[in-house]
């Protein structure tokens, strides 16, 4: 049996786990061991136990009822730190110009407000299916805006979790014309869920080798 993920839900499978965001009510949910009976190929979601459909259209996690195009995969995983192309390089010590200060006022603004907003309504509009739509990797403009974000970011009054951070630095890079992909993972046993913005094969504001532990659950 066919069912249609949610409009805003997303899911991954995880050795054999199925893991459900449901965006709208900021919430995960899991289905451990489910791997034979059930299949997550982008918004396509397919198990011959009746009994189950049932249970995740009822659950409001699937759907027998078309729900748009389906959805881009992911970018590919990424296999090196932003962090690493900069120490060292040129632009490590590049001077931050008026345009920079403003992006970084724009961006404080934009995320400090997002504290109070809902979770769906923080996330920018989902990408194209347009295989263009992945952001390319990093070049010298992108890493010397980012280097100098990274100088200035620790004296900012502004701090937390990993949805603030990526959101902060996303509204700084998008201020300056950078297009980014917002990424979302999760992982089991134990359960956690995490966020990091990605160009390319690059992950912007944590290491590659730590969020390769993640499997991307949705990308905005």
């Amino acid at each position: 049996m066919q069912l249609r993920l949610g409009q805003d839900i997303h899911a991954v499978m995880i050795d054999g786990d199925a893991v459900f965001l449901d965006v709208r009510s900021d919430a995960y949910f899991c289905l451990p061991g489910v791997g034979a009976v059930l299949a997550v190929r982008g918004t396509t979601v397919s198990t011959p136990e009746a009994s189950l459909a049932e249970g995740l259209c009822a659950a409001g996690l699937a759907t027998t009822e078309p729900c748009g195009p389906d959805r881009p995969p992911p970018p590919p995983a990424p296999l090196r730190t932003a962090r690493a192309l900069i120490v060292g390089a040129a632009h490590e010590r590049a001077p931050a110009r008026p345009r920079h200060w403003r992006a970084v006022a724009k961006a404080a603004l934009e995320a400090s407000a997002g504290r109070r907003k809902r979770f769906d309504r923080l996330l920018p509009a989902p990408p194209s299916l347009e295989p263009s739509r992945v952001a390319p990797a990093p070049g010298a403009t992108l890493l010397r805006d980012l280097a100098i974000f990274r100088r200035i970011a620790p004296w900012l009054p502004l701090d937390g979790l990993c949805l603030y951070r990526s959101h902060l630095l996303r509204a700084y890079l998008t201020a300056l014309g950078h297009r980014v992909d917002w990424m979302f993972g999760v992982r089991t046993w134990p359960f956690r869920a995490h966020c990091w913005l990605q160009a390319g094969d690059v992950a912007l504001d944590d290491e590659a080798e730590r969020v390769l532990a993640y499997h991307p659950i949705m990308v905005r």
